[in-house]
Parts: structure tokens; sequence; C-alpha cells
């Protein structure tokens, strides 16, 4: 998930740039240091997810885990721990043995978002965690119900500051990444929604289509069906490039929110301190899977892209989301449940 809070921004580059030359603790690896891959495990690796089986975190996971299993000689096996927004699952590899045979499997939500929105959290994930690479992401969209008579943002942001106070938005869970992302555009625009929560996205979609809370962000293949029977209308994709899955709806930039890009992302990590021809190993072993056909098609037939499998590039965007939803969680006082 990637945005700016009010105020403008510099160029994406630049701010990425900035991200990781600031990065303070966060175990990003070095890249050019990369070593051969010569580590092998000596027992079963562990690839922890903070959800119950069957959603996209375990899914994720479990197009990974057979690749593994044969490069490796080892058993890869998906352990779900779920619990606290993915917490649970996430505390178990950081308070797991740093040998590369603990892995954590993770939504962005739990790396960039629960550190803020949960006060009582007993990790940091910016320093206990050793990124490895990016699996999968996806974008997020801004929808409507084609009652509300809007055809772009710029039509929604004026029919809701004519209204204040009128419309809500649907959400799932108090300090969740929809929810935040949501909080950020009414930052950025200046508009006055509420946000109605609900229980998952089954029940947030239910009361879009019927239009008695007509806005959400919603990631695209939760929304895709929706939006091609017209039963909602897409008015952007929170995204710096338009989607292949609905190349027609135009970005946040060219919707008039420049830097304005939620990645929901997946990405796999492994605990503080895990040594560096392990990570190379684990990120070398991604790249590979990502570029097997089988693969990439799979990830992209759900509406996601695959992802590069670089430790850098991974590291550099968790510095960045981390921050700017820090500000925005911190200036909102927005808090999970």
């Amino acid at each position: 998930m990637t945005t700016t809070p009010a105020g403008g921004s510099p160029g994406r580059r630049s701010i990425l740039a900035a991200a990781a030359t600031g990065l303070v603790g966060l175990a990003a690896p070095r890249i050019g240091a990369a070593q051969a891959p010569t580590w092998t495990p000596t027992q079963p690796v562990r690839v922890v997810i903070g959800f119950v089986p069957g959603g996209m975190t375990d899914a994720s996971a479990r197009v990974l885990a057979p690749h593994f299993t044969q490069w490796l000689g080892q058993p890869v096996v998906v352990d779900n721990r779920a619990g606290a927004g993915g917490n649970i699952g996430t505390e178990q590899v950081v308070r797991a043995a740093p040998d590369g045979h603990t892995l954590l499997l993770a939504h962005a939500g739990q790396i960039v978002v629960n550190p803020h929105t949960f006060p009582s959290i007993r990790f940091d994930t910016l320093r206990d965690l050793a990124p490895i690479g990016l699996m999968r992401s996806g974008v997020f969209a801004l929808v409507v119900h084609p009652s509300l008579g809007v055809n772009s943002v710029q039509e929604l942001v004026a029919l809701l500051k004519r209204n204040p106070g009128k419309y809500n938005y649907a959400t799932t869970a108090p300090g969740g990444q929809a929810h935040v992302i949501t909080e950020i555009f009414k930052q950025r625009t200046g508009v006055d929604i509420e946000g109605v929560h609900f229980r998952g996205s089954g029940q947030a979609t239910t009361e879009v289509l019927t239009g008695r809370v007509p806005i959400t962000f919603e990631v695209v293949p939760v929304m895709l069906q929706h939006m091609r029977s017209g039963g909602v209308k897409p008015l952007m994709v929170a995204a710096d490039a338009r989607s292949g899955v609905i190349p027609d709806v135009p970005t946040a930039a060219e919707a008039g929110l420049p830097d304005f890009a939620f990645l929901n992302w997946f990405a796999l990590f492994a605990p503080r301190g895990t040594p560096q021809a392990i990570i190379d190993r684990y990120a070398e072993l991604t790249r590979r899977a990502l570029a097997l056909p089988d693969v990439a098609e799979r990830i992209r037939a759900e509406g996601d892209e695959p992802g590069d499998g670089s430790p850098q590039r991974l590291a550099e965007l968790v510095a960045r989301e981390h921050r700017i939803v820090g500000e925005v969680v911190r200036a909102q006082n927005i808090r999970a449940e």
C-alpha cells in the first residue's frame, strides 16, 4: 500500500530512494553482496500464515510450497496461526530461530498497518523481520454504486463536498488496510464521509451492491465480476499503472491524485538475524518460482501480478508504507478492534 499525506510529494522514485536512505533498523539484505546459493535446510521448513486456510495469504504460500520442497530437498509446510489480524502468526516468526527453517508469508496489512493500529503489539516489523521478496501484488479500486450518478473521482469529490456527512463508505475491520486507505483518501480530498465496518469483504460488498453504503475501496479481484456486470462503477485504481485486468479504469494520478498507490501485496520474510546466504537462497527460489509459467498465469488469473523476489525493493516498499501509514493512523487516531 503506497501513498503520500496531504501537501504534495516528490516523484515516486525520489520517495522510494528517500525511504531506503532513511531506513532505520529494517533488516534490508545487501543485494550486491549476494553469495552463491549454497545453503540448504537440514529439516522441514515452516511457512507461517497469520490467517485461516483458504484466504489469499494461505493460497499464496501454497503456490510456492511444492516448488520450494522440490528445490530444497526438504518438506516445506504451510502452518496457519490465525488471529489478531495476522499478528499471532507474525510473532511466531519474530520469535523463531533465524536459521532458515521458519519463514513468514505475510499480507501488507500485517507488516505496515498492524504495528500502528494495534497498540499492544509486542514486536516491531521493521526491526524484527528480514525481507526476502515480494511474491504477488494487486491493486485497490475506488468503486461506487451507480445510483450516485458520478463518472469520475472529481465528480465524486464534488458530490461529497456538496453533501457533507450524507454518504458513508463500506469497509472491513477498523484499523484494517482498506479502512486506512479510505482515511488517506479523505485526508487528501477533504471529503466528509464516515466508515461503516463489516466483518468481511463479502458483507461490505453486499451493502455496496444494494446502494445502502455506496462507496468502497476494495481489491480488484473481489469486485471484478460486479464491475463487469455494472453492479458497481470503478472510478480509479489506486496504483501507479493501469490494471491489466481493468485497463480502461484510470490510475489515481490520472484521476487527480498523484502518488496515491495502494498495493495489496503478499511477501516472504524471515526472522531478524537470518544469515545473508539464507536470505539470498530464498530470494533466488522466489524469483525462480515466479518465473514458472503456471505460477505466473495462476496469479494473473486471480487478478494480481507476480512479484519480483527482490529483498531490497521489498525493504524499500515496507519502509515507505510503514512511515506513511503511521502518519495517517496517528493523525486520525485509528485503532483496531
